[in-house]
């Protein structure tokens, strides 16, 4: 504690040394199997690197970098296939081999950018939809999947993981809704509707994680006070609603609360401060507006509190649903809401 008192960036310092050095372990890696007549990965190295992704993950998720994280975390998911893969194909270990490259290539220019206090990109979603292409296609010949079941590359190897309902997340609101109403002295409602819908459980974790942002950042930021609701003809007690709908090859969540609405001036003037408009503010559309709110360290707060203003937040949701190959749009009303409208496609 006393070091982070006098010098608050030794966290990032910390986290920029030790990441570079994990990666030069990539690099040697791969450079060793560059130029070779045949391609061999003894178990050993892919423990070694395993491990070196599975931390250069957690430090980017505790610093607040999602794409840097999930980044890794595909990297991660590479060498949890060679585990379990006794005699994969040359093509395939080619193609491990340029995958990683695009790994390495992408962090060495976040940490450039991040060494010269330059906005950190989402470039890394690209890299992750490539390795989840692979991993999904590459058994497929071998493997088919049943109805109620997908393959997926864990830390634990090959699995087969069913399907799941969103019980467990209408628990994990009700939960958070009442310790943030308690802390934040605001009372309100939660109310979820197709709860029942059953979805592959890597789709089921990044909804959960962005709907569980959406609803602190609802609570904090969104959903007034009971006399001040009062005030404006409100009901007294603030509601928070979660829709969500399945069709063959799409997932649609629709996440709501009836709060106060975004402020579009405030959004512009922290976006123009960051130096991010590159046209006259009165020329953007809400969307482009609202769409600022989603990039990585925004935020409209000039003081964090323990749910929000550290520039942490939507970009999270933005990062669970770009990691499927979804889409995110918001709709705002001033004294009357914000809505999330969130597509994902459901793989083969």
């Amino acid at each position: 504690m006393e070091r982070f008192e006098k010098n608050p960036d030794f966290l990032q310092e910390l986290f920029l040394e030790e990441t570079w050095k994990n990666i030069d372990k990539l690099d040697s890696f791969i450079e060793s199997k560059s130029g070779v007549d045949e391609v061999v990965i003894s178990s050993e190295e892919v423990n070694r690197l395993f491990r070196t992704m599975h931390g250069i993950k957690g430090s980017a998720s505790m610093m607040g970098y999602p794409a840097f994280s999930e980044t890794a975390h595909s990297a991660e998911d590479l060498f949890s296939y060679l585990r379990e893969e006794e005699n994969p194909a040359q093509k395939d270990l080619l193609t491990i081999l340029q995958l990683l490259r695009m790994v390495s290539g992408y962090m060495k220019r976040e940490l450039r950018r991040m060494e010269t206090e330059d906005e950190v990109t989402d470039f890394g979603w690209a890299v992750v939809r490539r390795i989840k292409n692979f991993l999904t296609h590459v058994d497929s010949d071998n493997e088919p999947e049943g109805p109620s079941f997908q393959i997926s590359y864990t830390r634990k190897g090959k699995q087969r993981i069913p399907y799941t309902d969103f019980s467990g997340l209408v628990a994990q609101m009700e939960r958070l809704a009442t310790v943030m109403g308690r802390a934040l002295d605001k009372d309100f409602m939660v109310k979820v509707s197709g709860a029942e819908t059953e979805v592959p459980r890597d789709l089921y974790d990044k909804i959960t994680l962005a709907v569980i942002q959406m609803m602190k950042n609802s609570m904090d930021h969104g959903l007034e006070k009971t006399e001040d609701r009062e005030k404006m003809g409100k009901t007294p007690v603030g509601e928070i609603s979660l829709e969500i709908q399945k069709t063959a090859q799409q997932v649609f969540v629709i996440f709501r609360d009836d709060g106060r609405g975004l402020d579009r001036e405030d959004i512009l003037k922290a976006a123009q401060a960051k130096g991010w408009l590159t046209k006259p503010p009165q020329e953007y559309e809400d969307n482009e507006v609202y769409a600022f709110l989603l990039r990585p360290g925004f935020t409209t707060k000039h003081s964090a509190t323990m749910f929000s203003g550290r520039g942490v937040g939507l970009d999270m949701v933005n990062a669970a649903v770009s990691v499927l190959g979804g889409s995110i749009r918001i709709e705002s009303k001033v004294y009357m809401g914000t809505t999330f409208f969130m597509e994902f496609p459901l793989l083969p």
